[in-house]
């Protein structure tokens, strides 16, 4: 009986002990032990808003959300499909520069690792860019407008032909008087470099990489010749003459330069062995440069542009029977005339291709025997657009998405103004009360 007791004793000590230990557990839970929360964290990349929607080049866009990574590099924006450069990264926040659009809208995207969100589209207003001159009183002076505010490159007596914009640097070709003698020249974002040693102009330019081409003419032992410089280099270029099966250096220049897909096309005239000008194309500095089959008159070249393996270049050939320029166009070697050159004279000075829709601008002096005024006028896939009903010139064409900008001058009845149209709005650049030229244009 003894026994019993002692076993019942014993058992009822160790169930109370179990249940101490039991309550000393959940006094310690209660006193602040931590619990797994069973709720997972939301990882998923988000954004909230946009600092803002429309935009220009090189401005500052902040982008609010969550879940990016702190790490700038493993960031990616783009702006219709455009790679922005990034500033800073929080998770909680991105910084980027607005690259160049090329369009008038865009999506933005945000790719954060195996993550891609969209933060919505945003409005891109383009910068234009206008090449050419405004006098002082005295002579021109080298200017362009970036969105019409007018920037002064030289003091002296100068003016420039084209504009090149290659990231944040700003190209402008053309020449400036020095010492009574007037030499090519560039600018780069205002600081000049001067390419010839004897009477030159420069024409054209276009920048690929680290590579600045220029083209242009350089008068040397008496002869004005075509001209083209590669990072300051400058060659001579001779011409294949197919009428006498060799190669010359006639009187002439480069007028046209245009890079693409690492192929850089040139183009521009030469007085060929009958002495009559003719036009020539080179690719990638090839010299001899080659004839562009014309109709064996008066013939210039005076822009190119590629397009795919198209090669388009805008330039004027004499009408056999009147000797009247025609505005012309040549595709890969055939051409097209824009004007009839029967009672008027037309000059193509510049060539866009977007698309299957080719822009050509130039002017037309519609009543050449009457003695009438140039027009500005571009021509759309041969379609003519006039855009002034005075004296006037266009010089440059762009388009940037639906919209089409020319560049040129327009006589207000004592002046030629510097302007550029947009879809057949003149923008007016020059000063009203001296003369002024828009030679060039590039829409950014």
């Amino acid at each position: 009986m003894k026994t019993l007791k002692y076993n019942t004793f014993a058992t009822a000590s160790g169930i109370a002990f179990v249940l101490f230990l039991l309550a000393l557990s959940s006094c310690k839970k209660e006193n602040g032990t931590p619990i797994t929360d069973p709720t997972p964290k939301d990882t998923t990349l988000k954004v909230a808003s946009l600092s803002a929607t429309t935009l220009h080049y090189g401005d500052t866009l902040s982008i609010t959300g969550s879940n990016f990574s702190t790490v700038v590099l493993n960031n990616t924006v783009t702006i219709n499909e455009v790679a922005a450069t990034l500033q800073s990264a929080t998770a909680t926040q991105l910084k980027i520069i607005v690259p160049a659009v090329g369009a008038v809208s865009g999506e933005v995207k945000i790719k954060t690792g195996n993550q891609t969100v969209s933060g919505g589209n945003i409005t891109y207003v383009p910068d234009v860019f206008v090449a050419g001159s405004q006098d002082n009183g005295a002579h021109p002076l080298a200017t362009y407008w970036k969105n019409s505010t007018a920037v002064k490159l030289s003091t002296e007596e100068s003016a420039l032909s084209s504009i090149f914009i290659n990231g944040n640097d700003v190209y402008a070709a053309g020449w400036e008087r020095t010492n009574n003698l007037q030499l090519a020249n560039y600018w780069k974002n205002g600081t000049k470099t001067t390419l010839g040693t004897g009477a030159s102009a420069a024409n054209s330019i276009s920048v690929n990489g680290n590579d600045v081409h220029v083209g242009g003419w350089e008068i040397i032992n008496g002869f004005d010749l075509s001209r083209y410089w590669k990072n300051g280099t400058g060659t001579t270029i001779s011409v294949n003459d197919p009428i006498v099966s060799q190669i010359v250096t006639g009187n002439g220049s480069c007028t046209g330069i245009y890079i693409n897909n690492n192929n850089v096309y040139a183009v521009g005239s030469y007085r060929n062995s009958q002495g009559r000008f003719s036009p020539w194309e080179f690719t990638n500095g090839t010299i001899p440069a080659n004839t562009i089959p014309n109709n064996d008159k008066h013939c210039f070249a005076n822009a190119v542009f590629a397009s795919g393996s198209d090669k388009y270049v805008a330039g004027n050939q004499n009408n056999a029977t009147t000797g009247l320029a025609m505005a012309t166009i040549w595709k890969n070697g055939t051409a097209t005339t824009l004007t009839a050159g029967t009672a008027s004279v037309g000059v193509a000075t510049a060539v866009f291709v977007k698309g299957n829709d080719v822009y050509v601008a130039g002017y037309e002096q519609e009543n050449y025997y009457g003695g009438g005024p140039t027009f500005a006028k571009y021509w759309k896939n041969g379609v003519a657009v006039k855009l002034s009903t005075t004296s006037s010139s266009a010089t440059g064409i762009a388009v940037f998405g639906n919209d089409v900008y020319v560049s040129g001058w327009e006589n207000n009845g004592a002046y030629n103004v510097a302007k550029y149209w947009k879809n057949g709005v003149a923008v007016n650049l020059g000063n009203t009360t001296l003369n002024s030229s828009g030679n060039a244009i590039v829409v950014r």
